[in-house]
């Protein structure tokens, strides 16, 4: 007898938005994580609006009653996009970014999670898992087993170190990122700044690394300043220094004196097949994380939802949730995760090549397309019109 009935390792979007989708139709869940929440995250915590589509069909919140709950601190609707100093584009966005500190997002979504009736166990690090009987020990020693087990414990993931999976190509397109938090009250106090810095919406920047891109981007008590890009094969410390260039650019000092904060992202590399026995990866884990912009609290929370569904089906059936979880990630993510890569690809090699007519061109010359795709309405492949997932993709059912 197992002592549960799904199992999720990470409490992050992905954990939580699977651990809500099953729990809220009567699976018994545990959810777990290393970490004591509320936590922080590196994340510069921007929000599309295919993301809070999600958050709608998963939580039932809108971005006013997010806003209402102090979930979300911030909102523009202006952008700026450059090439060090040079302006590429900017103009008046079709909607608005939303931004969250991941501190207060996280816990919110894990927040849901136990309202619907997963159960949690937080500060205990998964040390051991088997992924073909979905079974976990923890920090303590305590050994977990379930009919299913979900890995959604993040781009260093524990429960995917424990599976037989060809990991070349996530070690390969691993990307780093690195960000400082400067407060509002700080930056007041400061002369001989960039005005990007203190503008009130957001600001990306190519040309300060070559296989990525830095940012400024506003939230209501401080400014998030950071870079990433990929680092393998690359010299050690190059994007530590690149971020320094950057920093000075927009009149940092290197006497700054401010944290700097890492971690590593997938950029990318992803499973194509992210089951192994009976456990799905999801999320960072199996690195779906959006490698044009390194988008991933959407690829996090739709992805946890999937997995979350295909157990929940599977419980339901008596049957294997590796075909609807496969056939669900072949349908909307890879391919949107493959055609953002090549668009990648392209623009960087203009940029690396200081060709920057045509990426001028592109950013202005397709009205709002680009915007519509940013925000998950226009597919990467070709600007393709997208239609949303449906409102209720799995109806209520008690087991």
């Amino acid at each position: 007898m197992s002592d549960y009935d799904l199992i999720v390792a990470g409490c992050g979007p992905a954990g939580s938005a699977a651990a809500t989708v099953a729990a809220s139709n009567g699976v018994r869940v545990l959810l777990l994580d290393k970490a004591l929440f509320p936590r922080d995250k590196l994340c510069a915590g921007l929000l599309t609006w295919k993301t809070l589509q999600t958050l709608a069909r998963l939580f039932g919140e809108t971005p006013d009653t997010l806003q209402a709950q102090g979930v979300i601190n911030h909102k523009n609707s202006f952008y700026r996009i450059r090439h060090r100093g040079a302006l590429l584009s900017e103009g008046k966005l079709i909607y608005p970014f939303h931004f969250v500190e991941r501190r207060v997002f996280d816990a919110f979504c894990l927040q849901r999670a136990r309202a619907a009736g997963a159960e949690t166990l937080l500060g205990q690090a998964v040390t051991w898992a088997d992924p073909y009987r979905a079974m976990v020990r923890i920090r303590d020693g305590q050994t977990f087993t379930a009919q299913y087990l979900i890995g959604a414990d993040g781009a260093l993931s524990a429960v995917r170190a424990h599976c037989p999976a060809d990991l070349a190509a996530l070690r390969w397109e691993r990307g780093m990122g690195l960000e400082v938090y400067l407060s509002r009250e700080w930056l007041a106090s400061r002369a001989g700044l960039h005005e990007d810095i203190l503008a009130d919406f957001p600001t990306i920047y190519s040309g300060f690394i070559d296989a990525g891109y830095s940012w400024c981007f506003p939230h209501r008590d401080r400014v998030i300043v950071g870079i990433c890009g990929l680092y393998h094969g690359r010299p050690s410390g190059m994007i530590r220094e690149r971020f320094e260039q950057f920093l000075n650019f927009l009149g940092l000092p290197k006497d700054h004196g401010l944290p700097v904060k890492g971690h590593p992202l997938p950029y990318g590399g992803w499973l194509s097949r992210p089951v192994f026995g009976r456990t799905l990866l999801a999320g960072d884990a199996a690195g779906l994380v959006e490698p044009f912009f390194g988008e991933g609290i959407h690829y996090a929370l739709r992805t946890g939802e999937m997995a979350g569904q295909a157990c929940l089906m599977a419980l339901q059936s008596q049957s294997d949730p590796t075909h609807p979880y496969l056939a669900a990630l072949q349908h909307e993510i890879f391919p949107e995760l493959t055609w953002a890569k090549r668009l990648r690809n392209l623009l960087y090699w203009f940029v690396r090549l200081r060709f920057l007519l045509p990426v001028r061109a592109f950013l202005g010359g397709g009205g709002t397309r680009l915007q519509e795709m940013v925000h998950g309405m226009r597919s990467f492949r070709m600007l393709r019109k997208l239609t949303p997932p449906a409102k209720e993709p799995c109806p209520p059912s008690r087991l």
